[in-house]
């Protein structure tokens, strides 16, 4: 009986090791499958797509491409029997490259490779570089690039050290859009500063070094002594003229919305810009409970500025923090008429020609979530950090000043997405008339 179970034990284990030995054996046809017939190449930036037809061979499970690239490492790509191309990239430069597509059959057999020629175009990292720019912009630098193919792409920043002769790396920026836009900030204004920028593919290829010397711009924050409302709508300047809000049926694009008013409150439009960031809650900027969003402030700044950034700090009471009417999605619009005279606004914000888009912002909480509050006792040290702060957006850069501002609100932290009151406490604009 002993000697039976030893024997069974092991038959087993050496059945066991054999089914494993199998499981690594590619199991179908050993046949050598036909080849493709080559029907064309379209070569683009930094790599190449190579089309086929497939032979009538049931052998066939997929087709294998390998390649060289100019820095001598291989790579290989493989697809599947239902497709008729195949795309080989990977390429730091543009040339000739040789290219060996092999037909392969379920049981890993391989045909004799048919060689292609292509000619992958200039890469992505190396056009980015081609079309880099370096500006000088507020308190730092602009970079503006193309990225045709919206390939991955990283951007790093370097600032010279005069003293060490030498360049220290000062950001990265990472971009897969197809229009580059970044900036570094942080350095001293109206001083001459060497910058240097590198672009690098997701294959670590880097391109030359980009040299700049720049004089970052001086920034300072608006004299709000300047500000006032602009009423459009064919409105009047005191607001008497406010369309009809029964049912709060406005036109979309309507300036404002009528303030609302409570027991003991005393709301303004002129308390978005008194100097009292987080100040009395029943002194803000509050318009009407359930109007319906998006809505809209026009501000006359008073003078003609580049501008750099938009602060907004919200109503200042425990219920409406991070809740209720606290915006959270803003759009920033500056007008391109920037005379004197507001009556030479246009009053539609969709209009491209009258109103610039300088941006739409996301405000969340500091851990960067958008949930609101379920209590008022939710609210953590650092959303205190980043009330007494305030939220900050940088504004796109433009060619010309601005005078006149548009704020949209699209959605506020209250669960009402299509409606509801705005509730701001203090605004503060940045930039230079310089």
């Amino acid at each position: 009986m002993k000697h039976n179970i030893i024997f069974f034990l092991t038959t087993s284990i050496l059945l066991t090791a054999c089914g494993t030995d199998n499981m690594n054996t590619p199991i179908g046809s050993t046949e050598t499958p036909k080849q493709v017939i080559v029907t064309g190449v379209r070569n683009i930036s930094g790599a190449s797509i190579i089309y086929y037809d497939r032979p009538n061979d049931q052998n066939l499970k997929y087709v294998k491409a390998v390649w060289t690239t100019d820095d001598n490492i291989e790579y290989n790509q493989t697809a599947s029997f239902y497709t008729d191309s195949i795309l080989v990239d990977g390429f730091g430069q543009e040339g000739d490259f040789k290219v060996k597509l092999y037909s392969v059959s379920a049981g890993e057999t391989a045909s004799e490779p048919v060689e292609v020629s292509i000619h992958p175009e200039r890469p992505p990292y190396l056009v980015a570089y081609d079309k880099l720019q370096i500006l000088p912009n507020f308190m730092g630098i602009r970079v503006l690039s193309e990225n045709e193919t919206a390939a991955k792409l990283t951007f790093r920043t370097f600032k010279k050290d005069t003293v060490a002769n030498e360049y220290v790396e000062v950001g990265t920026d990472y971009a897969i859009s197809r229009d580059i836009e970044y900036y570094n900030r942080g350095h001293a204004a109206d001083t001459l500063q060497y910058f240097r920028v590198q672009v690098r593919d997701r294959w670590g290829h880097w391109s030359p070094p980009k040299d700049a010397a720049c004089s970052p711009w001086f920034e300072t924050e608006l004299s709000k002594s300047l500000f006032s409302e602009v009423a459009l709508c064919n409105l009047s300047g005191d607001g008497s003229s406010v369309p009809d809000q029964t049912g709060y049926l406005l036109p979309t694009n309507f300036w404002g919305h009528k303030m609302h008013s409570w027991s003991g409150s005393d709301v303004q439009f002129r308390y978005l810009y008194n100097g009292t960031a987080l100040g009395s809650s029943s002194q803000c900027y509050h318009t009407k409970p359930a109007a319906p969003l998006p809505q809209h402030f026009t501000l006359d700044l008073g003078a003609q500025y580049n501008l750099s950034r938009f602060v907004m700090w919200p109503r200042n009471d425990a219920p409406n923090l991070f809740r209720g009417g606290h915006p959270q999605i803003i759009r920033i619009y500056g007008a391109s008429y920037n005379g004197p005279d507001p009556e030479q606004l246009v009053d539609n914000i969709y209009d491209q020609d009258a109103w610039l888009d300088l941006g739409i912002f996301y405000i969340s909480r500091a851990d960067g979530s958008f949930d609101p509050y379920p209590g008022t006792a939710d609210r953590t040290a650092e959303d205190d950090a980043l009330l007494e702060k305030g939220h900050e957006m940088i504004l796109k850069a433009t060619d010309q000043k601005i005078r006149y501002l548009r704020v949209q609100t699209l959605k506020c932290f209250s669960t009402n997405t299509t409606s509801g009151a705005v509730m701001i406490s203090e605004i503060s604009v940045f930039g230079s008339d310089k």
